[in-house]
Parts: structure tokens; sequence; C-alpha cells
């Protein structure tokens, strides 16, 4: 055999020998981490690393079995090379987050559950409710009861297996926020799920049962009392088709909600209240209140576990100038600039965005969109959607807009603190859309009607056939714009620290989903065939809830009439 071709032989055995070896001491410390001997997985696994430097599965056992051996520093080092390597990121920010609790830098630690969370794109249940749990320890650490409670609560949704524990905590932030109800049934909760302290807890269910029926009897002579403060008199006559109501609630209960109704007609409610009882004003509510023509009817409802209380009506008389020349001719436009995108350059790839786009854009084109013209309507999507022919877009779009119109802005797309990505974002702050950016776009517009709808993540629409009367259609739908009072309202598709979420089964961002059903019709709750921006908001944030089982939370901001109208519903 000639010397060159043994050398070869030789060579090709020890690569052998060395590859079998890093198996071998791999699946050593995968036995070892098992059963919890972790100082001998710590040696198997460093020896396998030996043998193979770029074994990115022992990196990441090594870094989680020196997490149990509190070896806190050495973890995050290995934690950090398996996600450099792209190897299972939400499992290693997972551990990487806990690394960080563990060493009490709490704040640091919630960062990483965040990015396992947003990293977790199969949506596996086990690791969502391990970050939940640990993401819940960690504001508990930092005193934020709100926040500890409501990642406890995600952690249960998601199958947590510690229910009975973190029942059995939430009782314990419900009792102090005197939600003794609440207390009791996480209690019975947590007994039911075998939590070791059961005598202490069923003596705890004793002493809720007492202060609940004690606060039943005492919250039976208490009341919710209104003072009107604007119109003090509870009369007013104004030429402004708004008026700034401002009321004092005087309450000895808890108010969980106060809705305010305008003939008749609920406007925008102040939900999520837990006002503690005050003698005194335990709630001023002040509402910039849209008018019609004539004399407007106002009261309010509080909410309270212990019943609803109604105000006093006020009314308010709004004399309109007379316009009646040339109505036709004063008719509102719609301006609209949508922008998908989905491939990136620097940021990973979405599946729906560019889509989402697409379906917007063909509603806007549509008679219930209000038929918009090619002249008022530009389409960006992918690399068309660089940050320059962004703004170049809305400036140009948003300044054409009279006093009268209506300019909307649809993103869908990756978005970043206080930014969005474009196209050629690149990583670097000067290639992102800022979102002080957009606002200073929005106010220089002359346009009274002002929307922005903004799902910055993964998201995605659907499509149907529509039928009926196309004239009609559209005469009601800008008939009833020309008549709103106007404004800016700000459309999210999920609250600042949540990610936008899609969906295998649908094949679409949820919240961009449900977006497109509600203008096509079914946000239309009191069937008078225009869909407003309070009505398309409700059922987009209800359905987007109910769906993701309220891990996203969509958002509405701004002050603006309620009744805008941004679809219309073909009879």
């Amino acid at each position: 055999m000639p010397t060159y071709i043994f050398t070869t032989f030789l060579l090709l055995l020890s690569f052998g020998a060395f590859a079998q070896y890093d198996t071998h001491y791999l699946k050593s410390g995968n036995q070892d981490l098992i059963q919890e001997n972790y100082v001998q997985a710590e040696e198997n696994y460093t020896t396998s690393l030996k043998h193979n430097s770029r074994n990115m599965e022992a990196y990441l056992k090594r870094g989680i079995t020196r997490w149990h051996l509190k070896k806190y520093k050495d973890a995050i080092s290995d934690l950090d090379r398996a996600i450099l390597f792209n190897y299972k990121t939400a499992e290693a920010n997972l551990w990487k987050g806990k690394s960080y609790f563990a060493m009490d830098s709490y704040k640091e630690s919630i960062k990483y559950f965040d990015k396992a969370l947003q990293l977790n794109t199969e949506k596996d249940a086990q690791i969502n409710a391990e970050i939940y749990e640990y993401k819940g320890f960690a504001y508990q650490k930092l005193n934020n009861s709100e926040k500890t409670a409501e990642n406890f609560r995600l952690a249960l949704g998601e199958g947590s297996q510690n229910s009975a524990e973190l029942n059995y905590k939430l009782a314990t932030i419900n009792y102090l926020n005197k939600d003794y109800e609440a207390s009791l049934k996480n209690l019975q909760l947590a007994k039911q799920q075998g939590h070791p302290n059961r005598v202490e807890i069923s003596n705890k269910i004793v002493t809720l049962d007492k202060l609940i029926n004690e606060q039943k009897k005492a919250n039976q002579k208490k009341e919710v009392k209104f003072h009107f403060q604007n119109p003090s008199s509870l009369t007013a006559t104004v030429s402004q088709p708004f008026f700034d109501l401002e009321v004092c609630l005087e309450s000895e209960l808890m108010v969980n909600e106060v809705k305010v109704f305008i003939n008749n007609k609920e406007q925008d409610p102040i939900r999520g209240l837990t006002v503690t009882p005050s003698t005194k004003c335990a709630i001023t509510v002040k509402r910039k209140i849209p008018l019609q023509n004539g004399t407007n009817e106002i009261r309010l409802e509080a909410t309270t576990a212990q019943g609803t209380f109604f105000s006093q009506n006020a009314n308010v008389t709004f004399l309109a100038p007379d316009r009646t020349e040339n109505v036709l001719a004063s008719m509102p436009k719609v301006w609209a600039v949508v922008v998908g995108v989905a491939s990136y350059t620097a940021m990973p790839t979405l599946r729906y965005s560019d889509d989402d786009a697409y379906q917007m854009y063909a509603f806007l084109k549509s008679p219930e969109g209000g038929a918009l013209s090619d002249d008022q309507i530009t389409l960006l999507v992918d690399e068309n959607a660089t940050k320059s022919q962004i703004t170049n877009s809305l400036n140009q779009k948003f300044s054409a807009a009279s006093e009268n119109d209506l300019v909307i802005f649809y993103y869908a797309g990756h978005g970043l603190e206080g930014s969005f990505l474009p196209y050629d974002y690149n990583g670097t702050e000067s290639t992102k859309l800022l979102h002080k950016d957009i606002q200073e776009i929005f106010t220089s517009s002359k346009a009274k009607n002002k929307l922005f709808i903004a799902d910055a993540c993964h998201s995605g629409s659907s499509s149907e056939n529509l039928r009926g009367n196309v004239k009609a259609t559209m005469d009601k739908y800008y008939q009833a714009l020309a008549n709103t009072s106007g404004g800016t309202a700000l459309m999210m598709s999920s609250k600042a620290e949540e990610t936008s979420l899609e969906n295998k089964t649908i094949r679409q961002g949820v919240f961009s989903y449900y977006l497109i059903r509600g203008l096509k019709g079914e946000a239309d709750f009191n069937a008078d065939k225009i869909v407003s921006v309070r009505e398309l908001f409700d059922y987009v944030q209800t359905q987007t809830r109910q769906y993701t089982n309220y891990r996203q939370n969509p958002e509405l901001y701004g002050l603006f009439d309620p009744n805008m109208p941004i679809g219309a519903v073909r009879k």
C-alpha cells in the first residue's frame, strides 16, 4: 500500500474515533444530567467539547448543568455560545434568564425570558409555562404584584406543572388586594391540585368565607354618587361638536368599570378599574364627548361587584352652523399608505406581513373601504418598503389631504421599541422608522380624521367575496365620514411588552385576520352598515384576546371621535 494512502487511512480512522468519543461523552453527560449527577455530567460534556468544539448541544447541556451547580457565570458563557450558533435559542435564553435570576439580576432576567418567548416559534407550552413562571417570580422580587399575577395566570394557561404553588401565590396577591372571592378560588384550586400546605389552606378558606360574608353585608348599605362638574347645572349649550365632560364619582365601593352614554349609545368605556373606595372623589371622569346637532343626553353607569349605579341625565345642546351649500363638493376623501415587509436583509423573514398589506390594500380599493383611486393610495411591499419610500409616500399622501379627509397608515412587519423596521433596516439606528417621525407626519397633516394601524410582527388576513349595491354602500360611508368630529386613532396589535402572534391553523396573524373580518362587516355591532373605529377595535380586541388566551392584547390610543367610519357593509 503506498505511503500517502496509508496515511490518509489513518487520518480517517482518527477522525472517526474523535467523532465517536464526541458522541459517547455527550450521551454519557445527558444520562448523568437526567440522573442529577451534575459534577460527572459537566466533566463528560467538557470532554465531548474537547473532541468537537462546535457541538452546540454539549454547550447548551453543560450550561444547564452548570446552572444546577450554581456556576451561573460559566452557565451564561456556554448558553451564549449556543445562542451565537442559533441552537435551540428559546431554551438557551430561558436558562440564561434563570441564571440572571439566580444572581439576583431580576430586570436582566426578564429581558431574556421575553427573548425566549419571542423565539419559541413552535409555541412549546412547557417552555412557555416555565418562562411565565420565572417572569412572575422576577416581578415578585421587584415588588410588582400586578405583573407577577399576570405572568402566573399565563403560566397556568400554558398548563404549568406547578399549578398548585402558582394558585397559592395568586391567592396571597388577591388577598392583599382585598379581592377575597378571587383569593378563595385560588386557594380552592391549590388544595385540589395537591398543595402540601393543606391544613393552612383549609384554615385560610374558612377565614375568607367569613370575610366575604362580612364584606357583602357591609356593601349592601354602600352606593356610588355622581357629581357633575361640567356641566355643573346638568345643562349646557355649545357651538362646537365636542364637549369636555367632567364628573366626580364618590364611592364607598370598589368600582370596576364606568360607562358613558350619549343619547343612549355607549361611548368609549373606562375599563379595568380597581379604584380604592373613598368618600371623596374616588374617580374623576374626564372625556371629550362627540355631540350631534341638537340636544344630547349624557348619563353614566358605574359597575361594582354589588351592582350597577346610575347618574342623573345631563343635557348638552349643540347648535351646528348651517352648511347646506355644495355638500357634494365638500365630501371627504380617503388617503392611505399601506406597508408590508416580510423579507428583510438583517432580520428574520416573516410569513404573512406582505400578504397582510395586499389584503388591506384590496379592502381599501373595494367599495366597502371607499373604492380609493390609484392617486389616493400607495402600496409598498418588501424591497419597495424602504425607509425613504415609506416617509416620502406618507408625506405625499398626507399633505394632499384636506381638512375634511381621512388619512390611513397601515404597517405590517417587524417592530422594535419606539420604531418599526423598513426593508433596508441594517441594524443601525439611522435605518429605523421611528414612531416620533411618523407622529410628526400625522401631526402636520390637515386631515381631521387620522388612523394608524400597526401589526408589528407576524400577521395575516382573510379574503371573502362581497355582494350588494356598490353606490349605496359608498354614499353611506362618505356621508358618515363627513359627519364625524375627527381626531387621531392609533390601533396597535399588542401591548408594548407583548409579541403579535401568528397561527398555523388559520395561516395568518391573529390580529390582522380579525381586522379584515371586522372591516368586512363582523364589527358592525349596531347594524347601521358602517364600521366605526370603536366598533372595529372592540371586535378585534375581543376576538384576538379569546383566540390567543389573553397572550395578545390589542390597544387603542388617541383623542378621536369613536364614530369615525373606516368601512361600510353592503346591503
